[in-house]
């Protein structure tokens, strides 16, 4: 059994069907952007399973890429996930994926066509208007064309396949949508919403100095929800610095062993991991680790 045969007989296969050269770093883009979507929900999929996984186990591969217009199949990695995700369950991850991605779209495309977008009521975060935007661009920017992602499984490793999901839209439809999804980015920008809302912070470190908004930081904290390692912390609301600066200037108080709920953004590097926190509200405190999120 070859590397491709271990990966299992699920795919997703994506075609960007364009007329022109694709910019490549545009293509690497949308690439990332459909990456990071996927990251975020095999993560919701295994934590509604009571699992947990790590962010580098987390992987797609390109199996196939055709010449022409863009194609390009996609498999999933059972062989790490294990007894996590059994390779029968990625028909029905990628079949559910596809849905979640075509609802989205449609979704961004009703913004788009109105300009209007109440942020309140979409559950998205910036970073996901961020990877949608990337994933749309190559076929928005073109002047016709489609792109469609389809969740297939292969018989016996063979091009006979079944369909489980599928969708298209045309470049006119997805340029609709990447607008959609920069006007409600600016939306969220504009009302400084938070990635991550109502999360436990832990404070692995704290700055000597008061808190800071920006620049160099000695304040580290752990959000376990996010990740398990330490990250530098920084704080949006001067109330919020200045309420925490009145209990580091508390001597019985102990930072260390205390949580904070809070509202998050999250900065992530080109490989999307976890750089910095930035608190855009500090909801409470909860000394000595004590009561309920």
């Amino acid at each position: 059994m070859d590397a491709v045969d271990a990966l299992g007989p699920e795919r997703l296969e994506l075609y960007f069907d364009v007329k022109g050269p694709i910019e490549l770093t545009d293509l690497t883009q949308a690439f990332r952007g459909l990456a990071r979507e996927y990251r975020r929900h095999l993560v919701n999929v295994v934590r509604q399973r009571g699992g947990k996984i790590r962010d580098g186990e987390i992987k797609l591969y390109i199996t196939k890429v055709r010449s022409g217009s863009i194609i390009a199949e996609l498999a999933g990695a059972s062989q790490i996930l294990g007894a996590i995700v059994s390779a029968m369950d990625y028909t029905i991850i990628f079949r559910d994926f596809v849905t979640l991605v075509e609802a989205q779209i449609t979704a961004f495309r009703a913004v788009g066509a109105s300009g209007k977008v109440d942020h309140t009521k979409l559950g998205i975060s910036k970073a996901q208007c961020e990877a949608y935007a990337d994933f749309l661009k190559v076929v928005a920017e073109s002047r016709e064309g489609n792109l469609s992602l389809t969740a297939a499984e292969h018989l016996d490793h063979s091009e006979d396949r079944t369909i489980v999901a599928s969708f298209k839209f045309s470049a006119d439809e997805a340029l609709e949508a990447r607008r959609g999804a920069l006007i409600t980015l600016s939306a969220l920008e504009y009302a400084g919403d938070s990635d991550h809302k109502q999360v436990l912070m832990y404070f692995h470190q704290t700055n000597v100095d008061d808190p800071k908004d920006s620049g160099r930081t000695g304040d580290r904290a752990i959000i376990k929800a996010i990740s398990d390692r330490d990250l530098p912390v920084y704080f949006a609301s001067e109330i919020d610095r200045e309420r925490i600066k009145s209990l580091w200037d508390d001597a019985k108080f102990n930072p260390f062993k205390a949580s904070y709920r809070v509202d998050v953004n999250v900065e992530v590097d080109r490989n999307d991991k976890p750089r910095f926190y930035r608190v855009t509200h500090l909801h409470e405190i909860l000394p000595d680790d004590s009561g309920e999120a």
